[in-house]
C-alpha cells in the first residue's frame, strides 16, 4: 500500500476528477473508495447497471470506474448508454479476466477508454486512472497479453491469418458470441471456422480448440480459477483482500492522526504556565500549602 501512495503522490494534484464508482460487491466498492480517494473525488456510486446509468447521467462526472458484471444492465450496455448521452466520457473498466476477455472489443466499441483488473493492485490501478482521466487509452498488460495473442511459431505451416487466430482463441464461445465480440457477420465466423479446421487438419471445433491449446494459445474468455470449497474465484478473493487491506490502512491512518493530535494537546498543556493563586505575583512559584497543624494530645 505504501508503494501505491507513493504512486498517487506523483500524480497531478491540481485536478481531482469527479468520479462515479460502479461496483456490485460492497466490500470491494468500499475498499476501492479508500484507495482512489487519494487522487479522485467520489461523487456517486452504484451497485447495478441501471442505477449506474442514472447516476452518471445525473452527475455528469469527469471519470467513471465501471465493472462489467452488473445486474439489470451489464457494463457493456451501461458504457454504450453513457457514451451516447455524454460523448467523450472517460470510462475505466475495472473487472476480472473473464469479463475483460469476453467483452473487450464490445466495450471498446461502446466507448470504454481503459481496462484494469481488480486483482492487479493499487499501483496498476493508479496508472490506469492517470491515463484514462487524461483521455488516453490504457489496457492492463495482463489483459493485453490475452486479447492480442501473437501467432504460434511452433506450427509455421498452419498459415492462420490474424482474423482466424482471433476466432480460434474464442472457439469456447458460441458463434453468435464470437460474431458480437469481433463485430462480424455470423456467416463470416462460420467461414473462418471452416478455414481453421482445414488448416489445422482437425474435423471438429473441439479438436481445433485442443490444437490451439497445444500450440500455446489461451482460449477466451479466460476462465477463472476457483476455490474448490467456496466456489469463489481467485481474482475475487484477491480483490476482497486488497479491499480489506485498504480499509485497515485507512483505519490505521486515522488512529495515527488521532495519536498525533493527542501528542500535540499534551505538549501544549506541558508548555502552558501553571496557574497562580490569587494575589500571587507572576513569575514566582506557587506557595506550597501550609503543613497541617499537629494535635498536642496525640503522642508521636
Amino acid at each position: 500500500m505504501d508503494s501505491a501512495l507513493q504512486t498517487a503522490s506523483r500524480m497531478p494534484s491540481s485536478f481531482r476528477p469527479r468520479t462515479v464508482l460502479c461496483e456490485r460487491h460492497e466490500l470491494i466498492r468500499f475498499g476501492l473508495k479508500r484507495v482512489v480517494s487519494e487522487v479522485v473525488d467520489i461523487v456517486g456510486e452504484a451497485a447495478d447497471g441501471m442505477a449506474a446509468t442514472e447516476i452518471i447521467k445525473r452527475m455528469r462526472p469527469d471519470f467513471v470506474m465501471l465493472d462489467v458484471d452488473l445486474d439489470i444492465l451489464n457494463g457493456v450496455e451501461v458504457c454504450r448508454r453513457v457514451t451516447q448521452e455524454l460523448p467523450g466520457s472517460n470510462i475505466l473498466i475495472l473487472t476480472d479476466s473473464y469479463h475483460a476477455t469476453k467483452y473487450h472489443n464490445q466495450l471498446l466499441r461502446a466507448g470504454a477508454r481503459g481496462f484494469c483488473l481488480k486483482s492487479s493492485g493499487p499501483r496498476t490501478l493508479f496508472e490506469a486512472i492517470e491515463q484514462t482521466t487524461r483521455s488516453l487509452p490504457y489496457c492492463d498488460p495482463k489483459i493485453t497479453q490475452l486479447v492480442k495473442q501473437s501467432p504460434a511459431t511452433s506450427m509455421p505451416n498452419s498459415n492462420l491469418t490474424d482474423r482466424e487466430i482471433e476466432v480460434l482463441i474464442r472457439l469456447d464461445l458460441r458463434n453468435k458470441e464470437i460474431a458480437e465480440e469481433l463485430d462480424m457477420k455470423l456467416r463470416t465466423v462460420e467461414k473462418h471456422i471452416e478455414c481453421i479446421l482445414a488448416k489445422l487438419k482437425v474435423p471438429t471445433r473441439t479438436g481445433a480448440a485442443l490444437k490451439a491449446v497445444q500450440l500455446g494459445y489461451v482460449l477466451l474468455p479466460k476462465m477463472p480459477g476457483r476455490d474448490p470449497v467456496t466456489g469463489v474465484s481467485h481474482e475475487q478473493t484477491v480483490a476482497e483482500l486488497q479491499a480489506e487491506l485498504a480499509i485497515a490502512n485507512d483505519h490505521l491512518k486515522a488512529l495515527l492522526k488521532q495519536n498525533e493530535l493527542l501528542k500535540e494537546a499534551l505538549n501544549e498543556k506541558l508548555r502552558s504556565p501553571m496557574p497562580h493563586p490569587p494575589g500571587q505575583p507572576p513569575g514566582q512559584p506557587p506557595t506550597p500549602p501550609p503543613a497541617p497543624s499537629r494535635n498536642p494530645n496525640i503522642l508521636e
